[in-house]
């Protein structure tokens, strides 16, 4: 019962709205929270019913602990909770490698995400930025359905001040928030599930790719992760907004990064906010002189690799953005300083806007070979195929993953189905098209705010919900709910 499933939408999400508005129609605001809790529980159990060991004692220990804390001020506590927190992370997250677990004894979906917000929670609580938490408030914090598996990661501030919602939702909202549901489901449904067919089928056939395929490989798990992990966080925000809550925007148009540093402000914000408040400025920031922040940069990132995954192809990943983050930090900090000696802080080269752009969506592409690459050898043999330099005609098998039955239907009215290159065709215009929606259109989150509600809304909102309602059955997993 994923947010792209009937029974989400036609029975689960309904009832839960329904009773939860009734009880705040009521007056019973405390109880509205507490039947939001319940639910939350529910949608896990039912969702991942072989997390809920790690779950429930996840909530036992760090409502235990956070009281502590609160009670008396000892450090002592915070250091127990995050040594408690990162040995269930590990425990639970890595296990299955390090114990050769494959019956799933120790999968618990979701974990990295309500593990970290619990090390946010125990860190405000020492920082006395919490001063007080009831049983309600901490258990709602800590399972709000929306945001539990694949965030965004939030802390304290972006739940408690809200309370108990807001005392109505009127139309307006609910039409938007629909739309962003629609929005975020179609970037699952549609885009990302179109782009992962063909990324396993690259993966899968590594010796035979080419030069053209490697890159088409490349670009397409770029985009199929994009898509996927955006998509649940659109949705999230929306399903959020209809229950009168608002949760933090995770991502911003990322591909339009213009360095690494701006990406790494773009992609997955909430994450970037937890290292940057949690672990970067403790460890002292850039406080302490380039080498010590350059360290400090390297730690960050390496704990992110980590984070995302048992591999040594993930500790790649976050070391490829760790060290371009350091390259970039050396090159801003000579720049500025040659600027200030000539007197001039605009001063300085700069690579053009589109060439910043397209630099470091490169890279980014680049890194995420790794991300994805099941080994080392993997990795790298795609790249290899890449610098082979050969451009055969393309695997029909590989063209046939973006074969969308609805486009195909389009294409077989306008009598195009009889071209000899009919298919490869529609893959390259998926492929372009797709570019140009992350580089050129605004975000799904800002479109979904600022635009004009009228007939051309609705009609595409219909066209999308017929569209996603149609692909469910075909749903794959989301590519976050494992980190």
């Amino acid at each position: 019962m994923s947010f792209n499933s009937f029974g989400f939408i036609l029975a689960f999400l309904p009832v839960t709205l329904f009773i939860y508005w009734m009880l705040r129609k009521k007056g019973q605001n405390g109880l509205s929270v507490w039947f939001l809790v319940l639910a939350s529980v529910f949608f896990y159990c039912v969702n991942y019913p072989v997390g809920i060991v790690p779950f429930a004692l996840s909530l036992i220990v760090n409502w235990l602990l956070c009281r502590k804390i609160l009670l008396t001020g000892k450090k002592g506590f915070l250091i127990t909770g995050v040594v408690f927190n990162v040995l269930l992370l590990c425990i639970y997250k890595y296990g299955v490698v390090l114990f050769h677990d494959t019956a799933g004894i120790l999968s618990a979906p979701g974990i990295s995400f309500y593990t970290f917000c619990a090390i946010a929670l125990l860190a405000e609580c020492n920082a006395g930025t919490v001063r007080d938490l009831s049983v309600k408030e901490y258990t709602f914090l800590m399972t709000f359905f929306p945001k539990i598996t694949q965030g965004p990661i939030t802390v304290p501030s972006d739940i408690l001040p809200q309370k108990e919602g807001k005392s109505g939702v009127d139309i307006e909202s609910v039409y938007r928030g629909v739309l962003l549901f629609l929005l975020g489901c179609f970037k699952k449904v549609i885009i990302a599930d179109t782009l992962g067919a063909a990324v396993d089928y690259g993966f899968s056939n590594l010796e035979a790719m080419h030069t053209g395929e490697a890159l088409i490989i490349m670009l397409s798990y770029t985009l199929q992760l994009y898509f996927d992990f955006s998509g649940y966080c659109d949705m999230a925000m929306a399903v959020a907004s209809f229950f009168g809550f608002e949760l933090p925007l995770n991502f911003d148009s990322p591909y339009k990064a213009r360095n690494i540093a701006d990406f790494w402000k773009r992609w997955h914000m909430s994450l970037t906010r937890f290292l940057t408040r949690y672990i970067y400025i403790p460890l002292g920031g850039s406080r302490k002189g380039l080498t010590r922040t350059c360290i400090n940069v390297l730690i960050v990132f390496f704990i992110s690799g980590i984070w995302h995954g048992a591999g040594v192809t993930f500790i790649i990943w976050g070391m490829m953005h760790g060290v371009m983050m350091v390259i970039y930090r050396l090159y801003s900090t000579r720049r500025k300083a040659r600027a200030a000696e000539d007197g001039d802080e605009k001063k300085g080269s700069r690579l053009s806007g589109a060439l910043s752009v397209a630099l470091t969506f490169i890279y980014v592409n680049a890194a995420w070979v790794f991300f994805r690459a099941p080994r080392i050898k993997d990795a790298l043999s795609l790249f290899e195929s890449m610098a082979d330099v050969w451009f055969p005609r393309f695997n029909y098998g590989l063209a046939k993953c973006f074969n969308i039955e609805e486009l195909w239907y389009v294409i077989k009215i306008l009598n195009l189905d009889g071209w000899n290159n009919s298919i490869y065709i529609l893959m390259f215009v998926i492929l372009i098209a797709l570019v140009a929606l992350v580089m050129a259109a605004p975000s799904a989150a800002e479109f979904s705010k600022n635009c004009r509600i009228g007939i051309v809304t609705t009609v595409l909102m219909i066209v999308l919900a017929v569209w996603c309602l149609l692909s469910f059955e075909g749903v794959a997993t989301y590519l976050y709910v494992n980190f």
